[in-house]
């Protein structure tokens, strides 16, 4: 093999035969679960990216393997490893499990051959063939020059400054340039890995040190040389043994040997079109990553301006004019083809003149899949031919041109004649259509492993650190939604652990990881789970036994907190709206109780009772306040001796609270919500209050981050009160190093929909997840909550049945637990897979099913 590389300075390439390329890394947009706007704003973007190029591009993705310890420093980065034991023996054991999988990504890449004058073509081609002469005659050729080198340097920049800001792409660095021929020689055996760390990996000796990289044995469907040469007996032999009795001409694979093994490939080249595309519909290239194995692809383009192109175009019109008088006098008349050849070449130039913008795309495609065996990448191609033969694009595995493909599918490399052969003459927009760039990752670039993205190609880590919002100015919090079984829970659960786990960081004595939770669970699952987790957990029972005082104003120690929740909380007690007369007479006798020290409610019923003399409203207020302390509930409001919560010592801090009556959804609606038992007003009122005292806690101390976790959040936002403090939680958490993780089974239960503030609440939650649900509705509601088109039929689908199903066999339920769609914290939107943690104690505690039904 001789790769086409003379000289590589920065992301400029000198090949050997004359040409000159810059290379830019593109950032994947991850869009295929887009909403419709969203997809055609994407479209747009690409379509105006195509328009402004010309010449020979070419358009490359490529699945980099993913080194698993890769993964695990990317876990433990920042994390104080000396005081985070649990979190230590946790990433030993992910490497683990990771070193039996195969971990791959996407990456996309954007390379162009610079305009050329005449002039420097001339002196490029004879430089390229001096050093072609050296090279043979055993010489080191003469380096390109310096003052070259930033000319053609500037040239790229200036040609990228031109192209529009919307796709976001970067220069490639000139290790990741060998990377890209170093992994296209190494497919599926020992790749190298996709260069990260950027300081270790710099090129040296001037833009000389790819000669390394040819190396390389191609074979076009292996050699009987390669048969021999493996050990008798072994099992590469027999394989290849097997692939020797194949009759050559049906050996359409390419055998890559390198020292580190040899690699089999099957490319196909795309040859036939569908006559007319749809957007959406039409993303041929997006749909590579619904596979369960890595797919490279590549596009090579030839793009020329609309004036020039028209008047082929011209040519080409007479030429099919010229077939109708082929045909004169035929009683038949001419085929209907050359009628709609004719009606399609007026449309096309007709779109071709109608912008003085518009470009001829010719677009040549070719896939590349490889596997242990040659048989393996037959099977894989065989099925990527079959899957998009049914949506009419043609994928051709031509005989004997597989290593004319591969050499395609390289930078630099002049492109070969079946690729020509099979070139296809778009417009800029019918070529955008084909969705490049869709791919893209999902979570953070660091953090714990939470899951695995489901975009196919293998499997792709997906990393969420939770505290990382806040120090990027943004919103931790996170919403999770999802029917009874679906997984949010096993979610929300594996979301804290992660938070507990790896929240002591380096360089800050102080940080830790903290939770706080409302457990309303009977079986205190969420108690359980935290006293399962790393850290010292404090459980806060709250019952009729009455434990731990209650009293607003003596749980919150500035003033303004006290009047606020006093009020707040006493409102939705009693019954009563706050600017009734008897609520502002409540906020006047709590205002003057504040300013005395040692308030409590019960100063502040004596305080009512004393004011009642003169005020009938004072009076009502106080008749109220004494019902309700003469009920065994209301020991917990007015016992003084009872201590006030204090949960600065723990690392997790859960309320449980399954003893409280709490009104159902319905009975919440219309009249009907003042006729509930005193009971459940007290419930719902003290629900309140303790999702206050979350807040207190998350707030208090802006070195730990804090998640406030409440499940079921129905019963906070079902008031006015509530949402303003689940809101007051979401944009304010923020500032004091906190968010809110929140599930239900309806978005709109998280931001009622009825509300002006719900719609904030839900707009200013960044990471969303959206699990299975088998109601339509409900699945519409959550993909238009996710940010999705809520009218998609295969997004309804596969949220309906696609996401964890239940009618499959306990194997598979159990392999597919945890299934949803992702929204990140960058609005990229996929399927993953939650990964519990890989702590078998914590992994015990995790699942709320019965005894003997957990998988």
């Amino acid at each position: 093999m001789r790769i086409p590389v003379r000289h590589l300075s920065g992301n400029v390439i000198w090949t050997v035969h004359g040409t000159v390329w810059a290379l830019w890394r593109v950032d994947g947009s991850a869009h295929a679960n887009a909403s419709r706007r969203a997809k055609k704003q994407r479209l747009d973007s690409l379509e105006s990216l195509v328009k402004q190029l010309r010449g020979e591009a070419m358009l490359l993705s490529l699945c980099p393997q993913v080194n698993p310890a890769g993964v695990v420093e990317k876990m433990t980065a920042g994390v104080n490893l000396g005081v985070s034991e649990r979190y230590t023996r946790l990433a030993h054991t992910v490497l683990d499990q990771l070193e039996q999988l195969e971990l791959t990504g996407r990456t996309d890449w954007l390379a162009v051959q610079l305009p050329t004058s005449r002039r420097q073509a001339v002196g490029e081609a004879l430089r390229a063939a001096k050093a072609e002469v050296a090279w043979q005659l055993g010489l080191l050729p003469a380096a390109v020059s310096v003052e070259d080198e930033v000319e053609r340097l500037e040239q790229a920049q200036d040609l990228a400054a031109s192209w529009p800001s919307a796709v976001r792409m970067r220069p490639a660095r000139e290790a990741e340039i060998m990377w890209i021929y170093g992994h296209s020689a190494r497919r599926g055996v020992t790749e190298p890995l996709l260069p990260e760390d950027l300081g270790a990996h710099a090129v040296r000796g001037r833009g000389r040190s790819v000669a390394a990289l040819g190396q390389v044995v191609l074979a076009e469907g292996g050699l009987p040389a390669h048969d021999d040469a493996a050990e008798p007996g072994s099992g590469a032999s027999r394989k290849r043994r097997g692939a020797a009795r194949t009759p050559v001409f049906e050996r359409r694979w390419l055998s890559s040997t390198t020292e580190w093994g040899t690699s089999f490939q099957a490319l196909l080249g795309l040859s036939q079109m569908p006559e007319s595309f749809v957007f959406p519909g039409s993303e041929y290239l997006a749909d590579v990553d619904q596979f369960p194995y890595p797919v490279d692809w590549v596009v090579r383009l030839v793009v020329e301006g609309g004036a020039s192109a028209e008047a082929k175009s011209r040519r080409q019109a007479r030429e099919l004019a010229g077939q109708f008088d082929e045909y004169e006098g035929e009683t038949a008349g001419p085929p209907a083809s050359i009628d709609k050849a004719a009606a399609g070449m007026d449309e096309y130039r007709e779109r071709l003149t109608s912008s003085a913008s518009e470009v001829e795309v010719r677009a040549m495609t070719t896939l590349c899949v490889w596997g242990d065996s040659p048989q393996e990448a037959e099977r894989r191609a065989t099925e990527l031919r079959g899957h998009f033969g049914g949506n009419e694009y043609v994928f051709d595995r031509p005989r004997g041109e597989m290593e004319n493909l591969w050499y395609g599918m390289l930078p630099g490399a002049r492109t070969p004649r079946v690729m020509v052969q099979y070139a296809q003459y778009l417009l800029a927009r019918d070529f955008a259509m084909a969705g490049p760039f869709s791919g893209g990752g999902l979570g953070d670039d660091a953090g714990p492993l939470y899951g695995l993205q489901l975009a196919g190609g293998g499997l792709r880590p997906v990393h969420t650190d939770f505290p990382r919002a806040p120090r990027e100015n943004a919103s931790a919090s996170a919403a999770y939604v999802g029917e009874l079984g679906a997984g949010k829970s096993v979610a929300m659960k594996s979301a804290v652990y992660a938070i507990l786990a790896a929240g002591r960081r380096l360089g800050s004595g102080g940080s830790r990881g903290r939770a706080v939770i409302v457990d309303r669970t009977p079986k205190q699952e969420w108690v359980k789970f935290a006293r399962a987790c790393p850290g010292e957990t404090q459980v806060i029972t709250i019952d009729n036994t009455a434990s731990v005082s209650l009293d607003p104003l003596r749980i919150f120690d500035d003033p303004q907190e006290a009047q606020r929740f006093t009020e707040s909380f006493l409102t939705l007690l009693l019954g009563m709206s706050p600017m009734s007369d008897e609520g502002i007479a409540l906020s006047e006798a709590t205002a003057s109780v504040l300013a005395a020290p040692g308030a409590s409610l019960r100063i502040l019923a004596e305080e009512l009772t004393t004011r009642g003399a003169e005020d009938p409203a004072s009076r009502t207020m106080a008749r109220r306040l004494g019902a309700v302390a003469r009920k065994d509930l209301g020991r917990a409001l007015f016992d003084e001796t009872l201590p006030v919560v204090r949960t600065s010592a723990a690392d997790s801090v859960v309320f449980s609270v399954a003893a409280l009556a709490l009104p159902k959804k319905r009975e919440l609606e219309g009249s009907r919500l003042d006729r509930l038992e005193f009971e459940k007003s007290f419930g719902r009122s003290v629900m309140y209050l303790i999702a206050a005292l979350c807040r207190k806690i998350a707030f208090a101390r802006d070195e730990e981050f804090t998640a406030v976790v409440w499940d079921e959040c129905w019963w906070l936002t079902s008031s006015p009160e509530g949402c303003e403090l689940l809101l007051e939680v979401v944009r304010d958490g923020r500032k004091h190093n906190s968010g809110a993780l929140v599930g239900s089974h309806d978005p709109n239960d998280i931001g009622p929909a009825d509300s002006e503030i719900g719609q904030v609440i839900l707009g200013l939650i960044p990471r969303r997840f959206l699990f299975r649900h088998t109601d339509r509705h409900l699945a519409i509601r959550g993909l238009r909550f996710l940010g999705c088109d809520p009218g998609d039929e295969a997004l309804i689908a596969q949220v309906t049945t696609g996401l964890s199903p239940i009618n499959v066999d306990d194997e598979e339920k159990a392999a597919r637990a945890g299934e949803c769609l992702h929204r990140d914290l960058n609005g990229r939107i996929s399927g993953m897979q939650i990964l519990i943690p890989a702590d078998p104690e914590a992994a015990q505690a995790i699942h709320s099913q019965p005894l003997g039904l957990a998988a």
